[in-house]
């Protein structure tokens, strides 16, 4: 998954969690439910952009330690330190065959959780009715 689509992901999932206060019970069940079925199609989305590439991304966040000027409450200056994070991504050689492989075992999860997720989904709609 390349960072701009991981970071999609993250937002979107930030966005379900904002909304979740403001979603009908139906919809929280229904969220509930296909859980999984998101996460695998991320995971898809991640090793079909590997395949693309011929390689993979390895994430990792770096501190980048900087030093401000920061005010009391009685408006004196004091110097303070903050630490913030970086996201690089560094190029990792994969086997395309191994990941080739590992998609198809995913898209066969997929196909399953969408069974699964079916009858919970109508469940919730037979429960929560809107």
């Amino acid at each position: 998954m390349t960072f701009k689509s991981r970071a999609s992901v993250l937002a979107g999932l930030a966005l379900l969690l904002g909304l979740s206060a403001c979603a009908t019970p139906q919809q929280q069940c229904i969220a509930g439910a296909t859980a999984d079925l998101r996460t695998l199609q991320a995971q898809i989305k991640e090793t079909e952009a590997t395949i693309a590439r011929g390689y993979a991304l390895h994430r990792q966040s770096i501190p980048v330690p900087s030093t401000r000027v920061c005010y009391d409450s009685k408006r004196r200056p004091y110097t303070c330190h903050r630490t913030a994070f970086r996201q690089i991504e560094t190029p990792v050689t994969v086997d395309i065959s191994n990941e080739k492989v590992k998609l198809a075992s995913l898209k066969s999860k997929l196909a399953q959780a969408q069974r699964k997720a079916a009858p919970a989904i109508k469940a919730c709609r037979q429960t929560y009715r809107e």
